[in-house]
């Protein structure tokens, strides 16, 4: 004869531990990647504001914007690589050089939230005004030409507020006496960083340039 044997296993307790452990887990992931979140999370509320505001802004308002905004693209496609390059590249540096000197200063870290902001802003403007002006074409136009440079810019301008917020951190630990590092030490990272970033928005305005050139007239 053969038996069927049940075997009844008692649940181990929970471990007070483990969710103490998971708590630190969440605490240290917050304090590694909560500034990123935070920028990310208001360029993206720029960007929608931006949307929904474009309809409301005159002609002259957008034509004054345009060096901070793509909102005149008759005058951008006649002006040639070189101008694309520029216009571009222009204003992306004003954000990033923004960024950097906030970092610089104690009271710096209460702009960084909205210069991640305006520049969202600015994204969603120009996917409204496009939009608005040239329907569908105008948002392929939006996705295949100035998407990629701006997702490129956009990672370094979060990077480098991020890095602007830990300078200010270590301002005040140098002021309050928590750290005895040299201040050279800390300016000089802060600087390598802000090196890479701006050439990584270099890298952003050719591939804009690039694309511009190559595809512009496919759409307008």
């Amino acid at each position: 004869m053969q038996g069927i044997v049940f075997t009844y296993r008692k649940k181990k307790p929970r471990d007070k531990k483990q969710f103490s452990f998971k708590k630190r887990e969440f605490r240290d992931f917050l304090k590694k990647w909560g500034n990123i979140m935070l920028f990310a999370l208001m360029l993206v509320v720029g960007l929608g504001v931006g949307c929904i505001c474009s309809g409301n802004l005159s002609s002259d308002t957008l034509k004054n914007l345009d060096f901070l905004f793509t909102t005149n693209m008759p005058e951008r496609l006649s002006g040639g690589a070189l101008n694309a390059f520029c216009a571009g590249f222009a204003s992306d540096f004003l954000f990033l050089l923004s960024g950097f000197l906030m970092g610089m200063c104690l009271w710096g870290v209460a702009a960084l939230p909205f210069i991640a902001f305006f520049k969202g802003f600015g994204i969603g403007v120009s996917a409204g005004y496009l939009l608005m002006t040239y329907g569908f074409k105008g948002i392929l136009f939006y996705l295949f030409v100035l998407l990629p440079g701006i997702i490129v810019f956009s990672l370094a301008l979060i990077y480098e507020l991020s890095s602007a917020y830990y300078m200010f951190k270590r301002f005040c630990f140098m002021i309050t006496g928590k750290t005895k590092r040299a201040f050279k030490e800390f300016f000089i990272n802060y600087l390598k960083s802000a090196l890479k970033y701006l050439a990584i928005t270099f890298a952003a305005a050719v591939l804009d340039t690039v694309l511009w050139m190559l595809l512009a007239n496919l759409f307008f």
